[in-house]
């Protein structure tokens, strides 16, 4: 399927879809900060004015390497543990991104995962020493898809954070935005939910979406591409 392009900037109610993902965020409690992640080259500018509209900080790093990027603003914000959510989810949930910080905090974990919610409501969790380790050890400078840093190298301790309701636990749905097939969906989510600025739940989605297969099924012959297998330095 085409990829949407500047899809970050594509409208949801109004506004652009990082915007709305940023109102959601701001819903959590765990997160000290939101920063917007990007880079310098030109098409990234508009995020640095929406994350001064928004009261939010930002940081410029590498164009391709994300995990470095992430890193690296993580040590300019004196971090210790980052909460990564990619900004084509605008509906990445805060009830369970506190949940998977709780967890990751109760048993001091490298890096934690969310398993059952619909597809682009999960979040992930990296202790910042965990992250300067993973950036040492691969060997690429394309890391966009990273997750395999931590989980295939057996040099951290992953912890993985099992949906238990059943009411949410559904990851047959998907609400990510890469195609247009997706922002169509998600495009007629925000604009039967979103009404007078109500930041609408995970479970209200899920209530209109099994109320409204066919809407449902827009994007559901969308395959989602398996990631890349990653790269390590070998280790003498």
């Amino acid at each position: 399927a085409k990829v949407l392009p500047m899809k970050l900037l594509t409208s949801l109610a109004g506004e652009p879809m990082v915007v709305r993902m940023i109102e959601r965020l701001k819903l959590a409690k765990s997160p000290k900060k939101i920063v917007i992640c990007t880079s310098a080259i030109e098409q990234d500018k508009p995020l640095l004015n929406i994350a001064k509209d928004l009261s939010v900080e930002s940081y410029c790093g590498h164009p391709d390497d994300v995990l470095c990027r992430l890193r690296d603003a993580a040590i300019a914000y004196d971090f210790d543990l980052i909460i990564s959510a990619t900004a084509d989810n605008p509906l990445v949930d805060p009830f369970w991104m506190d949940k998977l910080v709780d967890l990751h905090v109760t048993e001091n974990a490298d890096y934690g995962r969310i398993e059952g919610l619909p597809f682009g409501t999960f979040c992930y969790t990296i202790s910042v020493d965990a992250l300067i380790k993973a950036c040492d050890i691969k060997d690429e400078i394309d890391t966009e898809v990273w997750g395999g840093y931590f989980t295939e190298s057996g040099l951290f301790k992953n912890i993985v954070l099992d949906v238990n309701d059943d009411m949410v636990k559904r990851p047959n749905y998907r609400l990510t935005v890469d195609t247009e097939k997706d922002y169509e969906l998600m495009n007629d989510i925000f604009e039967h939910l979103y009404i007078n600025e109500n930041i609408f739940g995970l479970d209200e989605v899920i209530h209109y979406l099994d109320k409204n297969p066919e809407i449902a099924n827009i994007n559901s012959t969308i395959q989602q591409a398996s990631p890349k297998p990653v790269k390590f330095k070998s280790v003498s």
